[in-house]
């Protein structure tokens, strides 16, 4: 083999052999890269910013749900998906959305539940019908009840009927839907409108007109506007007398 052959291929071996060195080099870093990355609490995430209108959910609640997760202590093996469900867990969260920020920063956008009423005294009903199970005394909201499975109806029966009795000056205080689907007002005023199941918006209008017209408007108890013309008053129970007043105009059947 001559002196050429012989230079060409060392210098083939060299730079054969820098080229795996370098490569070699680089794995190793990237190797060790991947190891310290995935190291617990090598890179907590040590700052987490909230941001969205809270009226009901503090941020300390929302802290420490975060922090409740064992993968907060890693930046870059915290999944967004896993502190987006964590926070949706949270009764009084409608919806979360989740970001990471170089180099250890978590930023959360919470939006509240859209609180519309209560629902069955121990749970709450957001602006689409739907129930979430907290308990919140607020008298400012009106009371729903009924089936679960109705909770839409009676949000959306609730807003019929209000948009009919508000210009009047009513103000509803409960609205009540019986297993059997009949309808129950409660106005402010303590005076149970029994609706029944039909005809709901014609028998409101009944009352409307009629209601003002009853002496002594203060010992109502109820008015049963079940029939097909006319109704019922059911009177205040007489403190003196232990027996109930009672009279109305009824006809042919309750529906």
């Amino acid at each position: 083999m001559s002196a050429v052959a012989i230079r060409t291929r060392l210098a083939f071996i060299g730079g054969l052999s820098f080229f795996l060195a370098v490569l070699s080099a680089l794995l190793w870093g990237l190797w060790l890269l991947v190891i310290w990355m995935t190291a617990a609490n090598q890179v907590p995430v040590n700052s987490l910013m909230i941001q969205g209108e809270q009226h009901y959910l503090s941020r300390e609640e929302v802290r420490q749900s975060v922090l409740a997760l064992p993968e907060v202590g890693n930046f870059f093996t915290l999944e967004v998906d896993r502190v987006q469900q964590q926070l949706q867990s949270l009764p009084w969260v409608y919806q979360a959305s989740v970001r990471k920020q170089w180099p250890d920063i978590l930023r959360v956008y919470i939006v509240e539940q859209p609180v519309a009423a209560r629902w069955n005294q121990d749970a709450m009903v957001n602006a689409h019908g739907e129930i979430f199970q907290v308990r919140h005394d607020d008298p400012s909201l009106v009371s729903l009840s009924g089936p679960d499975e109705e909770s839409n109806r009676v949000l959306e029966g609730y807003r019929s009927v209000q948009k009919l009795l508000q210009p009047g000056g009513y103000r509803i205080e409960r609205v009540h839907l019986t297993p059997r689907r009949s309808w129950e007002l409660t106005l402010s005023d303590g005076v149970t409108l029994l609706l029944g199941r039909e005809d709901l918006e014609a028998r409101l209008q009944r009352f409307i007109d009629v209601y003002p017209g009853i002496a002594e408007r203060e010992r109502v108890a109820y008015l049963d506007l079940r029939y097909d013309t006319g109704l019922a008053v059911g009177w205040k129970q007489d403190e003196e007398t232990d027996n109930d007043k009672k009279h109305g105009t009824k006809s042919d059947r309750r529906a």
